[in-house]
Formats: C-alpha cells, sequence, structure tokens
C-alpha cells in the first residue's frame, strides 16, 4: 500500500522521473506550452509553480534562510538559459499573479495509445520589454537584418521532399 506517499511514480525510476520532469519544465519555460499526456502534466505543474515562486522571491530579494531561491531554481533546472529565461519573466509576465501560474487544457485521447493528451502553459502570455530609439537608427538596423536573412536563406540546404522516407530505391 501507498498510503502517504508522495509524488508520481510514471513507470519510471527516480533518474528518470527527474529527468523528465526537467525536461519538461525547461521545455515550458522556452515555448510557454508543451503537449503531454495528463499524468505527465499533473506531476510537473507543482513543480513548475515552485519554480516561478522560487524565481519570484529571487527577484524581489532572496528569502531569509536556507538556500537561497535562485539556487533552487539552478538546481531543478541545471540550466542556466532557461534559468535566465524564468528569473527574467518573474519580474515582468508573472508580476501580477501570486499564484496559479499555469494551466492544463484536455485535447482528448492520443490516436496511438488512448492515453488523454493536454496543454500545459502559462496562464499569463511573454512580456516583450524594448527600448525604443530613434526613428533613423532603426530603419539602418532594420534594412541590414533584411539583408542577412536574404542570404540566409540563398545559403540554406535544400531539403528532401517529405513524402519519401528511407533509403532511395536503387536505379540501373
Amino acid at each position: 500500500m501507498r498510503h502517504s506517499v508522495f509524488g508520481r511514480q510514471l513507470s519510471r525510476d527516480k533518474n528518470e522521473r527527474r529527468r523528465l520532469l526537467q525536461g519538461l519544465a525547461r521545455d515550458l519555460i522556452h515555448h510557454g506550452i508543451v503537449r503531454t499526456t495528463l499524468a505527465k502534466a499533473k506531476a510537473v505543474q507543482p513543480l513548475i509553480e515552485k519554480l516561478v515562486t522560487s524565481a519570484k522571491k529571487s527577484f524581489r530579494g532572496g528569502s531569509r534562510r536556507g538556500a537561497s531561491p535562485q539556487q533552487q531554481v539552478r538546481k531543478v533546472l541545471s540550466d542556466k538559459v532557461t534559468e535566465q529565461l524564468l528569473m527574467a519573466d518573474a519580474g515582468t509576465r508573472f508580476a501580477a499573479r501570486q499564484s496559479g501560474f499555469t494551466r492544463i487544457v484536455k485535447l482528448g485521447p492520443r490516436m496511438g495509445d488512448n492515453a488523454e493528451e493536454v496543454m500545459l502553459q502559462f496562464v499569463d502570455e511573454r512580456v516583450i520589454v524594448e527600448v525604443v530609439k530613434p526613428a533613423e537608427k532603426n530603419v539602418k538596423k532594420v534594412v541590414a537584418v533584411k539583408e542577412s536573412v536574404s542570404k540566409q536563406k540563398k545559403s540554406a540546404p535544400i531539403k528532401r521532399s517529405a513524402g519519401k522516407r528511407g533509403r532511395p530505391k536503387k536505379t540501373k
């Protein structure tokens, strides 16, 4: 019996489960939305809520005792880029909210195994903060960006058509 045992096992051992939840948390922070099964979403949702709360605490100035909130976030995510994204969002995106940073939207059963599929997403949209500069400088930068994008498109390798899979057939 599993009386008073916390957490979901998800048919994995401890390390696999930790890596799964860590990967889902990273993807959610990067993309803002993750499509997964209901069991995995329910398992990772409390972890994300705690990470966002810790990030908000570190943004405001830390805690009084124990490890700093930034260290707690670093320990779970173990990725500097994701940690910096979360810290940046803590001051803007989640500033007005005390809790309930994520939501689960049910999508229905998956075709292959009939597992209940859901979308786990943040409730608020990402806030983009930009510094406005005089108009003359921006025009030059936009022209330069458009030129560099067109150069990249010309030098990009040609992809195979999506209809053909596997090894190519031998021709005589």
